[in-house]
């Protein structure tokens, strides 16, 4: 398996859109987005400016269907982390796909293209799993913006080690696009639509090819119209292998819960909310650390 899935270069000078999918190997629906979207751009030689470039991310947790295979590879963005891996590179599969990405990333011109947009593209484990998050101080950026979804803008502080995190601090525009539920029929066109607005937004195609590849105004159903525009975080459950955490079942993101209302349980008892508010990101799935959050509609 490679780890670029294609580049195209446009015509004219413009930003630069890394487009990366699969950095947990069991959400294979931003890499299929990638290929779809970058295949027609070449096989129709879309009109672009600027550079286009789709990445795998997690390859070895790609090949096994599985979120990683030592440790999540989107907690691994810590500088003291990413320096363990280049000293001990064989320690574990994720210590090697650090290196090898961020090889790719130093192997990009430095000034060839303004802005750097990286979209790093991800399924969550719970129904209506269609979001942004982003940087606190990106949160208003009107690229970000054109997907008119949802966008949560301190999961960053919370989430520590991601690769958006690390990027944008090597002055990329970087944001997860959080498409959908892992292996549903609502991800992977939501993603491919998606990409071609983010495209749009950033001025890198016309309106027109906009039109001729994006469906998606069908997928920004009236659910998302009703959704909290911008939310902020109020609570973070945390859970370890050994804790057996169980989510209570029904729950899926943006729904409202109450303070006391038993969410979850593990081997210490019940585990309720701790405030009013939504519940976000419902732990659904064997692996993962993060067992939900509350978190709450801001300006």
């Amino acid at each position: 398996m490679e780890r670029i899935i294609a580049s195209v270069e446009g015509s004219l000078d413009g930003p630069l859109m890394i487009l990366v999918g699969g950095i947990h190997g069991n959400e294979i629906s931003g890499v299929r987005a990638a290929e779809d979207v970058l295949n027609t751009l070449t096989l129709n030689s879309v009109p672009l400016r600027g550079r286009v470039i789709g990445i795998r991310g997690n390859l070895q947790a790609l090949e096994i269907d599985k979120r990683y295979v030592d440790h999540d590879l989107n907690r691994s963005w810590i500088k003291e982390m990413v320096n363990r891996a280049y000293e001990n590179p064989d320690a574990t599969a994720e210590n090697q796909e650090v290196i090898e990405i961020l090889d790719f990333f130093d192997s990009l011109p430095v000034r060839a293209h303004a802005p750097k947009i990286l979209v790093d593209l991800h399924s969550t484990s719970s129904e209506k799993g269609d979001f942004i998050i982003i940087p606190e101080d990106e949160s208003k950026n009107p690229i970000v913006k054109a997907l008119s979804l949802p966008i949560i803008i301190d999961l960053n502080k919370h989430l520590e080690g991601t690769l958006l995190q690390y990027m944008h601090e090597r002055d990329y525009v970087s944001f997860a696009f959080e498409g959908g539920a892992v292996g549903t029929d609502e991800a992977h066109p939501l993603h491919v639509s998606g990409i071609w607005e983010l495209l749009y937004a950033a001025g890198m195609i016309s309106q027109e090819t906009r039109n001729t590849y994006s469906r998606y105004d069908q997928y920004i159903t009236q659910h998302h119209l009703e959704l909290p525009k911008r939310v902020s975080v109020l609570y973070h459950h945390k859970v370890k292998s050994d804790h057996q955490f169980n989510m209570k079942p029904g729950y899926h993101n943006f729904m409202y819960v109450k303070k006391g209302e038993v969410l979850a349980e593990d081997r210490q008892g019940e585990i309720r909310a701790v405030h009013d508010g939504m519940i976000f990101m419902p732990l659904y799935q064997n692996e993962g650390d993060d067992g939900f959050f509350i978190v709450k509609e801001v300006e």
